[in-house]
C-alpha cells in the first residue's frame, strides 16, 4: 500500500497550540488535587467531619462525678448521640441541668431513660431521675438534632454543683 504523501505535509500548521505553562499547571492539579482528595476521605474516615478517631471524647467534671460522652464534630442532617454518666451514692436521685446552646441550637429527640420529672427554667432543661436502691453509677442517652452549623458551647450541671462544659462543631 502507497502513501499519499499529498495529505501530510511537513510544516502544516498545528491543530492545538500547547503551552508548556498550562500543561505544568494541569500536571500539578492533577497531583496535588488527587493527594487532597486522598487526605480528605482520610479524614472523614477518621472522624473529622462526623463520627470516628478524631471526633469521639469524654469530658469529666473536676471530682469525676459525672462526665460526657460525646462527638466533636457533627452535620446538621444527622443526629448526634450524648452519653452522660452520673457516678453518685447508691439509692439516690440526681438532677441534671442541660443548658448552653444545647437548649438554643439543637432539638432534642430522645432521652434514655426518660425522667421522673422535666422542668424548664432560665433557659434550661431541668431533669429530675429518682433513687433506686440500683448501683451508684448511672447513664443517661440524649439523642440530638443540631438545628444550624456553627461551633457550639454545651454545659450539663449535676444537682446545681458540678458543671461539664463542652464544645461540638457543627457542619452544613
Amino acid at each position: 500500500m502507497r502513501k499519499d504523501s499529498s495529505i501530510i505535509h511537513s510544516n502544516a500548521p498545528q491543530p492545538v497550540h500547547e503551552n508548556d505553562v498550562w500543561l505544568r499547571f494541569e500536571a500539578g492539579c492533577r497531583r496535588w488535587g488527587f493527594l487532597l482528595l486522598v487526605l480528605i476521605i482520610v479524614a472523614g474516615v477518621c472522624g473529622l467531619f462526623s463520627s470516628g478517631i478524631f471526633s469521639e471524647t469524654t469530658a469529666t467534671s473536676p471530682d469525676n462525678r459525672v462526665s460526657v460522652e460525646y462527638e466533636r464534630f457533627g452535620r446538621q442532617t444527622s443526629d448526634i448521640s450524648i452519653k452522660v454518666i452520673v457516678r453518685g451514692e447508691p439509692g439516690r436521685g440526681f438532677t441534671l441541668a442541660l443548658d448552653g446552646d444545647l437548649m438554643e441550637r439543637y432539638e432534642i429527640r430522645t432521652l434514655q431513660p426518660q425522667p421522673l420529672h422535666t422542668l424548664s427554667q432560665n433557659n434550661s432543661l431541668i431533669l429530675e431521675y429518682p433513687g433506686k436502691g440500683g448501683p451508684a453509677e448511672h447513664s443517661v442517652w440524649i439523642g440530638l438534632e443540631p438545628l444550624n452549623p456553627g461551633n457550639r458551647h454545651n454545659k450539663i450541671t449535676l444537682n446545681n454543683t458540678e458543671t461539664v462544659t463542652f464544645s461540638q462543631f457543627i457542619y452544613p
